[in-house]
């Protein structure tokens, strides 16, 4: 009922406007009728949309109903976890929001950081107390519900259709750039974006046609996706390569299609990646347009996060 996750595409479907500030009204209706009882919640957001709250007025209201007790004040039994509504419509929100919003959404995220309490325990599934400072079941519905389908299974279906392929790839572009926002918000975990960088950029080429399409690199999808986690996180990739840094993320790169098998983030491998984001960027391999500007942008966004960061440690030295 609150899980927005339809993929099927019609075929005459317009691509997302991404530049847009605007949120069409239907999104808003749409989501009143798929949970009547978060009416008002729906309206605070749309509120803050229309920037006439900040992000703090918005997250009070938009929590109020459920703190209180009050969401289902009909006597209604309740059906849902309330709680886990409220995070599927934030979900929502950054799925069908433009780009352009998704920095306000990540505001209105960090809001919840600041408040005191949480969802009254009669509305929610949970024996014990939540905070809506931890966003409870947010990053798990975000993953879950937007960012689960593989690369492989998307390319097979606009190979099918054809005329998709430019809206499945929009999609699936905008998700991972909204996810790599929020991964470098804190909001969703690092060891992800080290799984995906690994998966996109190490994998060994000549294995690629004998894997399954859930393990297959589809350069047209994989590469520009990790551009845009570099461009999120490239600094944070930097620092933790200076440091040599462990994260579970790694174990994807002990699979024996990987090149690479380090524990670790090192600076041999942030080199690696900007080797194949040239290759990429180059058109090696006869890569399309956009898969050689996303790729080009990545390697200037890492010479650029070096730079900055021997700027930095020089000044400190000095």
């Amino acid at each position: 009922m609150f899980r927005d996750v339809s993929n099927v595409i019609p075929e005459d479907r317009p691509l997302p406007d991404e530049n847009s500030h605007i949120v069409p009204d239907e999104w808003f209706d749409h989501r009143v009728r798929a949970d009547q009882y978060l009416s008002e919640e729906v309206e605070a957001l749309k509120a803050y949309h229309d920037k006439c709250l900040t992000g703090g007025e918005a997250a009070y209201a938009i929590t109020r109903r459920v703190t209180d007790g009050t969401a289902l004040d009909d006597g209604t039994m309740l059906a849902n976890d309330q709680c886990f509504a409220l995070m599927s419509l934030l979900a929502s929100a950054l799925d069908k929001w433009p780009l352009t919003r998704t920095g306000d959404l990540i505001t209105l995220l960090q809001a919840f950081r600041r408040l005191e309490d949480g969802p009254n325990k009669s509305l929610i599934f949970s024996d014990h107390s939540l905070e809506w400072k931890h966003l409870p079941y947010f990053s798990s519905i975000w993953c879950n519900d937007y960012c689960q389908e593989r690369p492989g299974y998307i390319a097979e279906r606009y190979h099918q259709f054809p005329t998709r392929r430019s809206y499945e790839m929009a999609i699936y572009l905008k998700r991972q750039d909204v996810w790599a926002q929020l991964t470098a918000a804190g909001f969703t975990p690092i060891k992800d974006a080290y799984f995906i960088m690994i998966w996109a950029l190490e994998q060994k080429a000549e294995l690629n046609d004998s894997l399954d399409p859930s393990e297959k690199i589809i350069p047209e999808l994989h590469i520009p996706a990790a551009a845009r986690w570099i461009h999120a996180l490239g600094k944070r990739f930097y620092q933790d390569a200076v440091e040599e840094k462990l994260q579970d993320g790694y174990r994807v790169s002990r699979f024996p299609n990987m090149v690479l098998n380090y524990d670790h983030m090192c600076k041999d491998r942030w080199a690696f990646w900007e080797k194949r984001f040239t290759e990429f960027a180059n058109g090696a391999a006869g890569e399309d347009e956009l898969t050689k500007k996303e790729a080009k942008a990545a390697v200037e966004h890492m010479q650029a996060v070096v730079k900055a960061w021997e700027m930095e440690n020089e000044s400190i030295a000095g």
